[in-house]
Order: C-alpha cells, then structure tokens, then sequence
C-alpha cells in the first residue's frame, strides 16, 4: 500500500502568498508537488516554502495564462498518476486532511472513484458547501469514459461545470472524501482569489471570456439537456472537440493566438 499521495498539482497566477500558504499547509506525505506559474516568477522565493513532507517540488513556468483546463490537463498528461490531488491556489488543508485523503484513496471500497472532492471551510472555520472544484481529485479512470478538461472553455469559468455534465451522464463514481476539509479564501473573498485581485482592464477582458463560455457551455448542453456535446451522437463525452471559442477568448485576452511555451524553473528534492 502507498502511504503518500502521489502528486499534488497546483496552477498559479497572481497570489503567491496564497500558493506559499498552500504548499506550508502540507502535513502529510507528498511524492511530488508540481506547481505551474502562469504570471510569473521572479519574485517568488522557493527557498520559503521547503517543507519536509514533500519528497519532490517540480516548479514549471507557461509564457502566457493558459487558462484552467489546459494548465490542469497539462499537469495530468505530463505527470502521470494513480490519482492527482488538484488544487487551487487560494484553498489550503486542515491539519490531519491528506492523511485523510491518503487512506481514502488507499480503501480498496474505493478504487472505482473517478472524482471526489472534500468539505470545505473560510478563513474563519465557518463550513461551506463541498469544495466541488476548488481542490479535487482525479483518479486515472477519469480518461475512460469522461476525459479531461475542455480547453475550449478559456481561461476560466464553465470547465467544472462541463466536467460535472459529463460525470453525471457517464454514471462514473463521485464522491465527498469523509471528514476530509480544505479552507478557501484571504479573508475578503472566500473563492476566486486571483480574479478578485486582477487590474480592472484585466478583469474586464477575463468578464467578456466568460460571457462567451458561458455560451459556448449551454450550446454544448443546453442546460444538460444534451446527452452528448452539442447534441452530436458521433461526440463521445471523453472526446477533444476544436472549437472557435477557445481561439477568440485567448486572443481577447492575450492579443495573440500562441501556442504555450512551457519550461522547468526547478526541482528541489528532499
């Protein structure tokens, strides 16, 4: 039996305080905690967030925000897993959660979980909801019948909401990890840390991105009435479809329509 989590994957893209929280917060045997920059790096020092219970840091950095489902969907192809513990920059866990996680993970009761999530609490121990997707966990079943993200959905916004739709109508197994809580939030906002700490021309741009994800969303599904992408029997749930929504959105957002370069900042082995 594996007695740590195999990986831990984290996008970031402005509030390094919070990823430092996060990365601190860390109790629990870890083998690898990868962590992508979208924004930026320079200033970030690595040496602050050395933890003992990380056996690898993999830092990477991408030349532009790569949005969501491409910056979780690069972290999963590239690094593969039994599982991968995705999280937010702006959650961290309670004390005595990943061992939590671990043992869940580890239930044999278990092994058909393709999702899960945990509980969740603000800054003030209050209980929320279930965290849905501000932390998760994907097992490697997720590329049986669901598939990743959908990387037309840019940069944020409507991806968990289409990956719920395709849980749901997979029938695939989804569940709330017992007794297992993250915290979300900087005392001012409880979610959406990073959108919330954006220049306004910046939050405009992102605003207009998810106007049109939000289109795109409810042609695909139309409210989950489609039993398959935009009604076509010929798209099976887990497929990649191209479509124009992803193209406009990072050229309204970045002026360009690169594709990502992606490089190693660091590995810090413990």
């Amino acid at each position: 039996m594996n007695n740590s989590i195999p990986i831990i994957c984290v996008l970031t893209l402005l509030r390094h305080d919070l990823l430092k929280r996060l990365i601190l917060s860390i109790d629990y045997y870890v083998d690898n905690c990868v962590v992508l920059f979208q924004g930026g790096h320079n200033n970030f020092d690595f040496d602050s967030v050395k933890n003992n219970f990380i056996k690898k840091n993999t830092f990477l950095s991408v030349d532009f925000n790569v949005g969501c489902s491409r910056g979780w969907n690069y972290m999963i192809q590239n690094f593969p897993s039994s599982y991968w513990l995705i999280c937010g920059d702006d959650t961290y866990f309670e004390k005595g959660t990943l061992n939590i996680i671990c043992d869940f993970m580890n239930n044999d009761n278990n092994k058909d979980v393709v999702w899960a999530c945990f509980h969740e609490k603000d800054v003030n121990n209050n209980v929320k909801i279930t965290s849905n997707f501000s932390s998760f966990i994907f097992t490697n079943k997720i590329h049986n019948n669901v598939g990743l993200f959908d990387e037309n959905i840019y940069p944020a916004y409507y991806e968990d909401f289409d990956l719920w739709q395709r849980l749901i109508k997979s029938n695939e197994r989804r569940e709330v990890v017992p007794n297992a809580f993250i915290i979300s939030g900087d005392g001012t906002f409880h979610s959406s840390c990073s959108y919330y700490s954006m220049n306004p021309d910046y939050k405009t741009k992102m605003d207009i991105c998810k106007q049109n994800n939000e289109k795109y969303f409810f042609e695909k599904w139309k409210n989950g009435e489609y039993n398959t992408p935009f009604n076509n029997v010929n798209y099976a749930l887990k497929e990649k479809i191209i479509h124009e929504n992803y193209y406009k959105n990072q050229l309204i957002l970045t002026g360009h329509s690169n594709e990502p370069i992606y490089s190693l900042i660091k590995i810090i082995e413990n």
